[in-house]
């Protein structure tokens, strides 16, 4: 494994996730590295521009890793397939609806259409969350074959826990495999209730999934229960496309 180019990728990671500029100083720290080396490195990606030094010394991640991301979104399969589904469902369901995709322990958002009374907590586009606290996470992980496995492995390693029981985790994957969808009072992001479909590619294994989410005064239970048929077809229409 190349050490220089693994410590510029962690540094770039830092960088791109810190809301702030940061200090070499800093970096350093979260590093556990010399402060010269930290320099060295950040003078290199400077030099490549993926990164800019400000005025104050600190640096901050360019647009360029902006844009490299974008080019590599237009290509993803998963949401070219499932962009006009999801606009034809956020036409029926007039809420927010989502695309989420596996990304080891996690969900990753990769994209999403905005209800046109936007959520007030909600997760964006290219953000992640524990799969086994979502409800995109948790349909997902009941069509792995290792669902259980995987389930108490994940529930033993979040943390803080879950506000639900291992059993509990377990019977609702069983249900959500019989139905291809979950709905909940999301465990995530209190105040929102959510539902989600999977979508699998040619050989059955989830690929993504597709969530639509509200507020728990707008989209009800009952609200819920409507749109079950919707959210199914575009998840079978997705999975389709993809050859599943």
């Amino acid at each position: 494994m190349d050490s220089t180019l693994l410590k510029g990728l962690t540094l770039l990671e830092l960088l791109t996730q810190s809301p702030v500029p940061v200090g070499v100083s800093a970096l350093a720290t979260k590093l556990a590295l010399p402060k010269s080396n930290v320099h060295r490195t950040l003078g290199t990606l400077v030099s490549a521009g993926y990164v800019r030094r400000l005025e104050n010394g600190t640096y901050e991640a360019s647009l360029k890793v902006w844009e490299l991301g974008m080019q590599v979104m237009k290509r993803n399969q998963l949401r070219r397939a499932a962009i006009a589904f999801m606009h034809a469902l956020q036409g029926v369901t007039t809420e927010t609806v989502t695309l989420v995709a596996p990304d080891g322990d996690d969900c990753l958002y990769i994209h999403q259409m905005e209800a046109s009374a936007p959520l007030r907590i909600s997760t964006a586009a290219g953000e992640r969350a524990p799969a086994v606290m979502t409800i995109s996470g948790r349909v997902m992980m009941a069509f792995y074959a290792d669902a259980a496995q995987r389930a108490q492995r994940l529930y033993d390693a979040v943390s803080p826990r879950p506000p639900f029981g291992l059993e509990t985790l377990l019977s609702d994957l069983k249900t959500i495999r019989q139905n291809g969808y979950a709905m909940s009072g999301s465990h995530w992001r209190p105040g929102i209730n959510s539902m989600a479909g999977v979508i699998c590619g040619p050989d059955g294994v989830p690929v993504g999934a597709i969530a639509v989410a509200g507020s728990k005064e707008r989209f009800t239970d009952e609200k819920m229960q409507e749109l079950v048929q919707p959210l199914l077809s575009a998840c079978a229409n997705v999975s389709r496309a993809l050859g599943g």
